[in-house]
C-alpha cells in the first residue's frame, strides 16, 4: 500500500512539474512573438526609411549601412522563428548575426579609417566566427548511429 502511495505522490509532483514548465513555456513563446513582432516593425521602419533616403539622394554608405542592418534583423528575426519551431537556439544563426553586424561596423567606420590594429582584430574575429560556422556543428558518426 505504502508503494502505491509514493508511486501516486511521484506522479502528481510530475504532472504539477510539467504544468509550470508548459505555462512557463508558453510565456517565454509570447515573449519570443513579442520580439518578433518588435523587429518585424523595426524592419520594416527601416525599409521606409531607406525608401525616403533613397528618393532623396543620400549617401552611399549610409545606404549601405541601412542595408547590413536590415540584413541583421533578418537574421535575428529567423533565429527567434527557429526558436519558436525547436525550442532551441541555432548558434549557426547567432553565428551569422555577429559576422554580419561585425562586417556593418567595419563599412560603417570604414576600413580606410581604421587603425591598422583594430582591422587586424576585426578580421581575426570575422575568421574565428567563419571557422565556428563551418566547423562547429560537425560530429563524426559512431558506429550503430543512424545517419
Amino acid at each position: 500500500m505504502t508503494v502505491q502511495h509514493h508511486h501516486s505522490e511521484s506522479t502528481g509532483l510530475r504532472n504539477r512539474r510539467h504544468l509550470v514548465r508548459s505555462v512557463l513555456e508558453f510565456v517565454q513563446d509570447l515573449i519570443v512573438i513579442g520580439l518578433c513582432v518588435g523587429i518585424f516593425a523595426a524592419m520594416v521602419i527601416k525599409l521606409l526609411h531607406l525608401g525616403r533616403a533613397l528618393m532623396g539622394g543620400t549617401d552611399f554608405s549610409q545606404v549601405l549601412a541601412d542595408i547590413m542592418f536590415i540584413l541583421v534583423l533578418m537574421e535575428l528575426f529567423r533565429l527567434l522563428l527557429i526558436y519558436l519551431e525547436e525550442h532551441r537556439v541555432s548558434i549557426s544563426t547567432m553565428v551569422e548575426v555577429g559576422i554580419v553586424a561585425a562586417i556593418r561596423e567595419a563599412l560603417l567606420i570604414g576600413t580606410l579609417h581604421v587603425n591598422w590594429l583594430q582591422l587586424l582584430v576585426l578580421c581575426a574575429f570575422i575568421l574565428t566566427l567563419g571557422l565556428v560556422l563551418r566547423y562547429a556543428g560537425i560530429r563524426t558518426l559512431q558506429s550503430g548511429e543512424p545517419d
